[in-house]
């Protein structure tokens, strides 16, 4: 089903707010979602608000509040609130504080999954900040070598301000997401070989399986070392669950960094356009047309489904309804 933009916000924004939310939370986080059918990730977009439905009317939940500052670091207390929400509000405030004392180290814990972490990396880069994010999930991944999950997907996320492309850095140390497993399943498609384990630990290409039991950490033991130390940073180290359970107690670290607390925002993105400019130039291999930067297909992408809609599954839009 191909529908506007307009209408889409809409579905998202009284949806949730049928599940309880209240609208000016459900506007915040619709929008995330958007964002992420936006850019192309579907994995992370309208597919997951029946999980958000569900996730809110599981346990009790309070304010949002900060619980512990030391210096340049914040520690907050999610309240058991969705994690779309604690992260855009940590976000907020990691820009804030970073605007007035140069960077600032923003610690979550006692949430839950807050989707594409993109969206709030490049919610510092709008505003000329540098936006770090470290977040952690429930277990999915196997260490190298073993084929039970013990770490989440666990994303790294990175927004540099530039004056031309947006420079958009967000991935998951997973090999494939649970958002990819969802769409696979939905669509009925067997995933890649190689890359996950059922719950007995033997291979599969069957996405329920997968999701049921585990997967591999992307480029081996390179991806597992990512995947651990994210879960240290975003777990151990903010008061998270070390190993959380499904949907609880969540971790993220947020770092934000003023460029100004070093050298002026021109000369900064100055050297930034030009190193971009340098990556785009270079010599290219046989049958490689451009040279794009993290962050540049999505906005492109972006673009399109701004101007003409996005498409939705049938399935998906009557569930919703």
């Amino acid at each position: 089903m191909h529908i506007s933009i307009t209408d889409a916000r809409q579905i998202a924004e009284t949806f949730l707010q049928k599940g309880g939310i209240a609208p000016t939370d459900a506007v915040i986080i619709a929008d995330i979602l958007l964002e992420a059918e936006l850019r192309g990730r579907k994995t992370h977009g309208f597919i997951r608000l029946t999980g958000i439905k569900s996730r809110y009317e599981q346990g009790e939940r309070t304010d949002i509040r900060i619980d512990e500052e030391n210096g340049p670091c914040v520690r907050i207390d999610g309240g058991n609130q969705p994690g779309y929400l604690v992260a855009y509000r940590a976000m907020e405030l990691a820009i804030e504080r970073a605007k007035g004392n140069g960077a600032s180290i923003v610690g979550v814990y006692n949430t839950s999954h807050c989707g594409m972490a993109g969206y709030y990396v490049d919610m510092a880069r709008k505003a000329d900040v540098i936006g770090l994010l470290f977040a952690d999930c429930l277990p999915r991944i196997t260490p190298e070598g073993g084929t039970e999950a013990i770490l989440g997907t666990n994303p790294i996320a990175v927004g540099i301000p530039s004056n031309t492309v947006p420079l958009l850095f967000d991935m998951s140390t997973a090999a494939i997401t649970n958002g990819d497993l969802l769409v696979a399943m939905q669509e009925g498609t067997p995933i890649a070989e190689g890359i996950a384990f059922d719950p007995e630990g033997e291979p599969t290409t069957d996405a329920d399986a997968a999701l049921k039991g585990s997967v591999r950490p992307f480029g081996g033991y390179k991806g597992f070392g990512l995947a651990l130390i994210t879960q240290i940073l975003a777990g151990a180290l903010v008061n998270a669950a070390t190993i959380p359970p499904p949907g609880k107690n969540y971790g993220l670290l947020i770092v934000a960094i003023d460029p100004t607390s070093f050298v002026p925002l021109a000369q900064f993105k100055k050297e930034v356009d030009t190193l971009i400019a340098c990556v785009k130039e270079n010599r290219r291999e046989a049958g490689v047309a451009e040279i794009l930067i993290p962050g540049e297909r999505a906005y492109r992408q972006r673009e399109a489904h701004l101007a003409n809609g996005i498409h939705l599954e049938d399935t998906l839009v009557n569930q919703l309804t």
